[in-house]
Parts: structure tokens; C-alpha cells; sequence
């Protein structure tokens, strides 16, 4: 029900075919799913799971599958989340910067992080993709070091907060590295993909995402 059947927006990124190229964050409320199915037509859903209550909130989700592709934000207690969702997740989005800018000390702690979830991964039949999430605060020389760590480590892509900062990463890595851009509207959401973007998120607070739809389907 989520899914675009036009073809001409079907998108594949990191080994997942997307029916189009658009996320949208879903924020549900007491680990409750059953609205699902009124999101929009999106290309996937990016969901954030609870601080506490992890385990509730997997079996509600498990118990609402709903038909749209899912993208998980971890940003706390990421090691342990990242082994629960790992089985039902359709890509993962590490996040473990959610609220200041990095620091040279917390590249490093991002870079052991990471080399740590790619480890864990290798215990599972199943491949997820799993993006990292970049921060408005890194310098680029920090933002040099992580993606030159994603690369070598064999990250799947990153997730950029602004067209700026895509422009900086598809430079640094020749447009090898997938990188979804954050967008505030459908104009922004054009230049990001015209820029390089493979994937867009809609930043909370996005209007105009049928109009956006719309304007995809004429490019």
C-alpha cells in the first residue's frame, strides 16, 4: 500500500530496490503501529525506536509489517538495538551524534563503533545495509576521517543533513558512497537529487511531499 508502481521512480540503492526515492520519519506513539498504513506513498519509512521498551516496540512493529520498505535509527544503546532490529530492518541508520556536533574524540569512538557493527554483521545470513548518519557540527577533516572509514570498513552509505554537506562527500569519495540527503521541501528535495543524492529523507516538518511525488514523476 505505501508503494509507487510507476517505474520510472523505482530507485535501487545499496542492494534495495526502492519504489521511489523519498523517505519520511514515522514517529509513533507508546510503541503503537496500527496507523501504518495511512502514511503516505513513500519510498520507505525511517523509524526511531524507543530509549526503553526496545522489546515491546519490535513485536508491536512485527505485528504491523505494513508494506513499506524500513529504515531504523539507532541512537542510543546502539550495539545491543542493533542485534534486535537487525532481523526485520530493511537498512539501518547508525546515529550516534543525535544531538551535539562531533568532537575528534567522538570520531574516534564513531570510527571503533563502526568497525564493531560491520564485525556483528558478519554473525548474520541476512544483509542489511547500514548507513551512518553525519552531523551538522564535524569539521571536514573529521568528516574526511569517518568516510574514509566507511569505505574501508565497508559501510553502505551515509545519511547528510544538508545538499552542502553532499556535495562535500560525493567530492571526497567520487560519488561512490550512496548518500541519503535531508530535504525541508521539494525544491531542496530536486537539487539533492541533481546534486547526486541517491536517497531523500524528508527532515520533520516537510510540506508539499505529494507535490514532490508529482514532480519526480515529470523529471
Amino acid at each position: 500500500m505505501f508503494r509507487k508502481s510507476t517505474n520510472n521512480l523505482e530507485t535501487e540503492v545499496a542492494g534495495l530496490v526502492f519504489p521511489n526515492p523519498v523517505g519520511i520519519p514515522y514517529f509513533q506513539r507508546k510503541c503503537r503501529f496500527s496507523c501504518l498504513h495511512r502514511a503516505p506513498k513513500v519510498g520507505f519509512l525511517t523509524l526511531i525506536p524507543p530509549r526503553d521498551n526496545v522489546l515491546p516496540w519490535i513485536k508491536n512493529l512485527k505485528n504491523e509489517p505494513g508494506n513499506a520498505l524500513l529504515a531504523v535509527d539507532l541512537s542510543s544503546d546502539i550495539i545491543r538495538t542493533f542485534s534486535l532490529v537487525y532481523d526485520f530492518a530493511d537498512l539501518i541508520v547508525v546515529d550516534p551524534d543525535s544531538d551535539n556536533g562531533i568532537d575528534a574524540a567522538d570520531v574516534a569512538d564513531t570510527v571503533s563503533l563502526l568497525d564493531e557493527l560491520v564485525s556483528l554483521r558478519l554473525c548474520y545470513e541476512r544483509y542489511t545495509p547500514v548507513f551512518l548518519r553525519l552531523s551538522h557540527g564535524i569539521t571536514l577533516e573529521e568528516l574526511h576521517t569517518l568516510l574514509d572509514d566507511c569505505q574501508f570498513s565497508g559501510l553502505d552509505g551515509v545519511v547528510v543533513p544538508s545538499s552542502s554537506m553532499l556535495s562535500a562527500v560525493k567530492e571526497k569519495t567520487l560519488g561512490r558512497l550512496p548518500v541519503i540527503c535531508m530535504v525541508q521541501n521539494p525544491e531542496e528535495a530536486l537539487l539533492a537529487l541533481r546534486s547526486g543524492a541517491s536517497l531523500l529523507e524528508a527532515k520533520p516538518g516537510f510540506k508539499g511531499l505529494n507535490k514532490l511525488l508529482k514532480m519526480l514523476e515529470k523529471q
